[in-house]
């Protein structure tokens, strides 16, 4: 996903509590030096006012970088680019677990669940680490963390690249590519906020976001140009692209390292709680479960629509996330203040809506071109849902403990895409409909985001945003 990867494709995955930027819409250039702050009691608000100066550091990158032709930010930007792009190169995953089953020698049948069910493990597994990534940046570093998780991916990239047939070693190669690639986003963020310094942090976030959106163009495009050199033959394309991401996740740990130079130790300080305890303290209710819901629909065109491409002769995938990135980013900039206005309860119901619709606008597709109204529709309600569930999931937890929130909600986002990929994959795969029901099974995952805003609306009907009842204009306390 594009905020995830924006994210998790996909987005901001931030597991350090280090101010209040953490949970703020970032598309809407607010001013976090100055915004409005909740006491714990959640009843009052009080204006921060920004440093006159920023004190010295031993190091030139912490907390005093504010220009984007900073050799940190430009290496930092460059990886996000490189990562997301990696990222949605492999929308073809499906297609490459089917050729493997086909062209290996163990016999194994191929079915449309087994992808999923590959996914799975490596989502559970990501989900597993993050619970203790936020300890481990406190105490080992952003640098070493940083390059670990790099690692990882590299080794299970290269794992990809190696396979010719299904094995065991697919599985360990999943698990490596998805711990790693939570955990690179998660430090990618850390280590910019900490940089930057506080009156500029939400504009180099959602600076750094912009990379996202147009990694998930060059993927899948860069992967499409690919196979079209190899003359469409997947014998050639398939080792050609993993060999490919594995060069550029070494490009990737070169701009680590770059954007890293110098860094200082971490200082001791107090322990943060764990994950599981803030969750259990701060539980933000029901918008974790339209961040699942969100997963839910994010896996149906980056895990099976190139299935359903081939078995339609439609084409690649490039196009549908050309448009869906393009849709995303337009309809993000032209409604970033929207949550102001209308509030987020409202924004929620109506990306659920538009996603749900995009699903179904899938079922009746007779002609490649068909598929670009499937993703406008999805497009504009990632820009809706994404800033909002964020927001919503980290403005329940106190102020220093915003970035654990965050963690959370994009957690949760990955369990629906964990829980729904081998589902939705059996669902196609159900005798009654001959091995191919993917019509059915579009109809099935966009029924998901329908009813859940239905529950939504239900609930939350007489409900009023706080950002609504903001005022427009804070000023800075003395």
């Amino acid at each position: 996903m594009a905020d995830s990867q924006e994210q998790n494709t996909q987005g901001l995955d931030i597991t350090q509590d280090l101010d209040i930027t953490q949970g703020v819409d970032i598309t809407q250039g607010v001013d976090i030096a100055t915004a409005p702050l909740r006491d714990l009691a959640g009843s009052n608000t009080v204006a921060v006012a920004a440093p006159a100066e920023v004190p010295p550091t031993a190091h030139p990158g912490v907390a005093t970088l504010e220009r984007t032709t900073d050799p940190i930010f430009i290496f930092s930007y460059l990886a996000n680019l490189t990562i997301v792009t990696v990222n949605a190169a492999t929308f073809v995953f499906a297609d490459w677990v089917a050729w493997l089953a086909a062209h290996g020698s163990t016999g194994a049948a191929y079915h449309e669940e087994l992808p999923g069910r590959i996914i799975q493990y490596g989502i559970f597994a990501a989900i597993s680490v993050r619970i203790f990534l936020g300890q481990s940046i406190d105490h080992f570093g952003v640098r070493r963390v940083w390059l670990f998780m790099s690692t990882l991916t590299f080794f299970g990239l290269a794992i990809f690249a190696s396979l010719t047939e299904l094995s065991p070693m697919l599985y360990l190669g999943r698990t490596l590519f998805a711990v790693g690639l939570s955990g690179m986003f998660t430090c990618g963020t850390f280590h910019i906020q900490s940089c930057v310094v506080e009156h500029r942090r939400t504009e180099f976030i959602a600076l750094l976001g912009s990379s996202g959106f147009v990694g998930m163009i060059l993927g899948p495009q860069l992967s499409g140009m690919l196979r079209w050199l190899c003359n469409d033959s997947v014998e050639v394309f398939f080792p050609r692209l993993f060999q490919g991401t594995v060069v550029l996740i070494a490009a990737y740990i070169v701009f680590v390292l770059m954007a890293t130079r110098g860094l200082p130790r971490p200082g001791r300080h107090p322990a943060r709680p764990s994950l599981i305890r803030l969750t259990r303290d701060y539980w933000p209710g029901m918008v974790m479960f339209v961040a699942m819901a969100m997963g839910i629909v994010f896996t149906v065109p980056s895990l099976y629509l190139v299935r359903f491409n081939q078995h339609e002769d439609f084409g690649g995938i490039a196009a549908y996330w050309t448009t869906y990135a393009l849709m995303a980013f337009a309809f993000r900039l032209r409604t970033a203040a929207l949550s102001r206005r209308v509030g987020r309860f409202r924004l929620i119901f109506v990306g659920l809506l538009f996603q749900g619709l995009g699903l179904w606008a899938l079922i009746p597709v007779s002609e490649w071109w068909h598929l670009l109204f499937s993703a406008s529709l999805c497009g504009f309600g990632h820009a809706l849902l994404f800033p909002s569930i964020v927001s919503l999931g980290s403005g329940s937890f106190p102020a220093r403990y915003r970035g654990s929130g965050t963690n959370l909600t994009l957690g949760c986002l990955d369990l629906g895409i964990g829980l729904s990929a081998p589902l939705l994959g059996k669902i196609i795969d159900l005798p009654a409909f001959d091995g191919a029901g993917f019509r059915q099974m579009f109809f099935v995952a966009g029924s998901v985001p329908l009813s859940v805003a239905a529950i939504w609306f239900l609930a939350k009907r007489h409900q009023i945003d706080n950002e609504t009842r903001a005022p427009s204009t804070i000023e800075t306390a003395a």
